[in-house]
C-alpha cells in the first residue's frame, strides 16, 4: 500500500537519524531499511533533507504528545514532573530530539533545525507553567539533557538516574494538598518571663561555608527559622543539632551559644529580634 511505504521510510529514516545522524544516513540505507526502491523513495519525497524533515517533525510531535501526556496526568505539579523525568527512556541511546542539537547539519539547517528548537520550547514552557519558574523550567530540562550526555560517556544509566534524583531533590518533595490552605505549628515557644517587647527587628543572614559563628549570647530572645543550607546549633550545656531548610530555632536571652556553624554548603537563615523600647539588637562574645 501506498500510506505503508511512506510510514516505513519516515520511519526507517527518524531510526537512523537517532543511530547515525544526517550524514550518517544515506538514501540508500533508508530504503534498506524501510525495505523501499529508490523509485518508491522519491515518488513520495523530492529527496533526503525532504524525507530528514518530516521524520525529525514526526518524532518531535510524539516527544511532545508522550511529554504531556505525563505533565497532564493526576498528582501535584512536582508529581507530574516526576512522573514525566521517571518514565522509561532508552537512556544509552540518548534523546531523539537533543541528540539532534550536537549534529551540525541538522543545526546549520534552519528548516531542520526548526522542529528541535519548538520542541524544547514547548517543553520549557509546559515546565514553566507547573513548576511557575522560566529559569526552575530551563534548568530541569538542561539537567535531563545532561544526564543523558553523561549516561553515554560513562556507557551505563547510572549517571541520569543520579541527575535526575539530583534535580528532583532541588524541586523538594511532592507536596499532597488535601485542603485549599493548611495551617501548621512548627515552634510554640514560652518565653521564661513576660516581656514588653515594642519592636521585632527581622535579619536575613548569611554564613559562609565551614564558618562558625563562635559562642555568643544576645543580649533578647532570638527567634530563627532556616531558609537555605545547614548549620550545626548548640545552646551550651544541651545536645548539638543540624538545622535544615525549613527548621526553626529559639535562643534565649543571656543563653550562651555554643555552636551556630555553618555546614559545607553554608547557610542562610531569618533571625527575629524581639526588642523593648530603646534596645538596640546586640550581640556580644563572652570569653570560653
Amino acid at each position: 500500500m501506498v500510506v505503508d511505504t511512506q510510514e516505513r521510510l519516515i520511519e526507517a529514516t527518524r531510526a537512523l537519524l537517532w543511530e547515525r545522524g544526517y550524514v550518517g544516513t544515506s538514501p540508500k540505507a533508508i530504503q534498506e531499511r524501510a525495505g523501499a526502491g529508490q523509485g518508491s523513495m522519491y515518488h513520495h519525497f523530492a529527496g533526503k533533507h525532504d524525507l530528514a524533515l518530516a521524520a525529525i517533525r514526526r518524532t518531535a510531535a510524539e516527544l511532545r504528545a508522550a511529554a504531556d501526556a505525563q505533565l497532564s496526568g493526576p498528582g501535584t505539579p512536582v508529581e507530574r514532573v516526576t512522573a514525566y523525568l521517571r518514565r522509561e527512556r532508552e537512556v544509552l541511546k540518548g534523546c531523539p530530539i537533543g541528540r539532534l542539537t550536537q549534529d551540525p547539519d541538522v543545526m546549520a539547517d534552519p528548516e531542520l533545525r526548526a522542529p528541535v528548537d519548538e520542541t524544547f520550547t514547548w517543553l520549557r514552557g509546559r515546565l514553566a507553567d507547573l513548576l511557575g519558574s522560566d529559569s526552575t523550567a530551563a534548568a530541569v530540562v538542561a539537567v535531563l539533557q545532561g544526564g543523558y550526555v553523561l549516561a553515554r560517556a560513562a556507557d551505563r544509566a547510572e549517571p541520569f538516574d543520579d541527575a535526575i534524583d539530583g534535580v528532583l531533590t532541588l524541586l523538594g518533595p511532592a507536596e499532597v494538598y488535601t485542603e485549599p490552605i493548611s495551617r501548621d505549628v512548627v515552634l510554640d515557644q514560652p518565653l521564661p518571663a513576660p516581656k514588653a517587647t515594642q519592636r521585632v527587628e527581622v535579619r536575613r543572614i548569611r554564613i559562609a561555608p565551614g564558618q562558625p559563628a563562635g559562642l555568643h549570647v544576645h543580649n533578647g530572645p532570638v527567634f530563627g527559622s532556616i531558609e537555605a543550607g545547614s548549620v550545626v546549633y548548640q545552646i551550651e550545656g544541651e545536645p548539638e543539632s543540624v538545622l535544615a531548610p525549613g527548621d526553626t530555632f529559639y535562643e534565649p536571652e543571656g543563653a550562651r551559644i555554643a555552636r551556630f556553624d555553618a555546614r559545607e554548603d553554608g547557610v542562610t537563615f531569618l533571625g527575629y529580634f524581639l526588642l523593648e523600647p530603646g534596645q538596640q539588637a546586640e550581640l556580644n562574645f563572652p570569653e570560653r
